[in-house]
C-alpha cells in the first residue's frame, strides 16, 4: 500500500543512524528467555502467516518461525535486515523473508496475515497509531495483533522523566505508552483485546550503553539520576538496584494481544 511517509522522514532517518551501528550486535542476539516467555503468550498456530512488523534483525520473527508455517520481517534499516538474514541463515531458519518497508505504509495486502506482531518497536514510532493501524489492515478478520514492547509508568509527570532518559540513550526512542496507552492504541486500531501480560527485565546499564553506542555525556546524565534514585532522590521509572558492582535496573515488559473482528 503507498503512502506519504514525508511526515514520518526525520524519525525514520533517526532511526537507521541508529541501528545500522546496533544491527551487528542485534544480529548476533539469540532469543532470550524473557522473549519466549513473551512469544509463548501469542496465539500462534502451525499454520500461521505471520508479519513481524519493524523487526530489525528479525529477533521476534526467529523465535516464532519454528511455531508457524511462514514470517516475514519488515524494517526500514537495511543493515538490520542483512545481518537477520546471515544470522537466520546460520540458524538454518528457512522459512523467514526479510523485507524492506516501514510500518506507517506496509508493503502488503489487506487482509493478508494470520497474526502481525512487534517487538520493541512503539517507542520508537511518531505515531503508533498509525503502525497499529497498518497492522490492522493487513491482519485478517478473525487474526491476532502481537504487541511487545516496553512501558513507562502510568504517573505523567514519571513516565516523562522517565522518557528524557531513554531518548538521551538512544535518539530515536520517541515515547514508551503508558499501559492503559498501549491498551487504547491497540483497540482504536479495531482489535479487541484478549491478553495483557506483563514482567518486569533486569538490564545492566553499562550493556544497555554499550548496546546503543551512548555518548559519554549521557551516560554520565542517566548515571548521575539513576544514583540519585539509589540514595533516596527522585524516582525515574528505571528502578535501580546493585547487583554486586554492577548497577542495574527494570524494564516492564508488556504483551498484549488483540483480535480482529
Amino acid at each position: 500500500m503507498t503512502k506519504d511517509l514525508h511526515e514520518y522522514r526525520d524519525q525514520h532517518e533517526s532511526i537507521r543512524a541508529e541501528f545500522a551501528k546496533q544491527a551487528e550486535g542485534w544480529g548476533a542476539e539469540k532469543p532470550s528467555a524473557d522473549l519466549l516467555w513473551a512469544v509463548d503468550r501469542l496465539p500462534l498456530q502451525p499454520h500461521f502467516a505471520v508479519l513481524d512488523v519493524a523487526a530489525g534483525t528479525g529477533l521476534l520473527a526467529r523465535a516464532i518461525a519454528p511455531r508457524v508455517a511462514s514470517v516475514v520481517a519488515v524494517d526500514i534499516t537495511p543493515e538490520m535486515l542483512s545481518a537477520g538474514r546471515r544470522q537466520a541463515e546460520r540458524e538454518g531458519i528457512t522459512n523467514i523473508r526479510f523485507e524492506p518497508g516501514a510500518a506507517e505504509a506496509l508493503p502488503y495486502d489487506s487482509e493478508s496475515f494470520d497474526l502481525v506482531g512487534t517487538r520493541f518497536s512503539l517507542h520508537h514510532f511518531q505515531n503508533p497509531e498509525a503502525a497499529i493501524h497498518e497492522m490492522a489492515r493487513v491482519c485478517r478478520p478473525g487474526g491476532h495483533v502481537g504487541v511487545i514492547d516496553i512501558v513507562s509508568p502510568e504517573d505523567q509527570a514519571l513516565a516523562a522523566r522517565y522518557n528524557h532518559l531513554e531518548r538521551l540513550r538512544d535518539p530515536s526512542h520517541t515515547r514508551a505508552l503508558r499501559p492503559t496507552e498501549l491498551t487504547r492504541v491497540i483497540e482504536a486500531g479495531g482489535f479487541r483485546i484478549t491478553r495483557v501480560d506483563r514482567r518486569d527485565v533486569g538490564n545492566g546499564l553499562s550493556e544497555w550503553f554499550d548496546r546503543a553506542r551512548t555518548g559519554d555525556s549521557a551516560r554520565d546524565e542517566i548515571l548521575q539520576n539513576l544514583r540519585r534514585e539509589l540514595e533516596g532522590g527522585a524516582p525515574t521509572g528505571f528502578r535501580p538496584f546493585a547487583d554486586g558492582p554492577r548497577l542495574m535496573f527494570l524494564h516492564t515488559w508488556e504483551v498484549a494481544v488483540g483480535t480482529k473482528p
